[in-house]
């Protein structure tokens, strides 16, 4: 009898510590992917020296250039909470870069 409870003692301690493990895990994954703070640099001077350059040479219209801007206002609005948008000026090291 001592035998068969020393036995579940033992899987109940295994038990009790992989599902800490894998709460922990994914209590981890959750905070990372919806909470923690992230910062994503914008080439926003490179973005429109390119859009410029596109405009004067002819190789889009009003119509386009006001799509692409357009699309680039887009995507900064629908970028989480979580992430902070900064001039890609400013990075020093590496970063996630926002390209429109």
């Amino acid at each position: 009898m001592e035998e068969t409870a020393k036995v579940y003692s033992h899987r109940a301690w295994i038990q009790a510590t992989v599902i800490s493990l894998v709460m922990s895990a994914i209590s981890l994954f959750v905070y990372d992917h919806f909470y923690a703070p992230k910062i994503v640099a914008l080439d926003i001077k490179g973005y429109m020296a390119e859009q410029r350059t596109l405009y004067l040479s002819g190789k889009i219209d009003d119509a386009i250039l006001k799509k692409n801007l357009d699309s680039l206002q887009l995507k900064i609005a629908g970028m989480p909470k979580n992430k902070t948008i900064i001039m890609g000026d400013v990075i020093v090291s590496q970063t996630e870069t926002l390209n429109p």
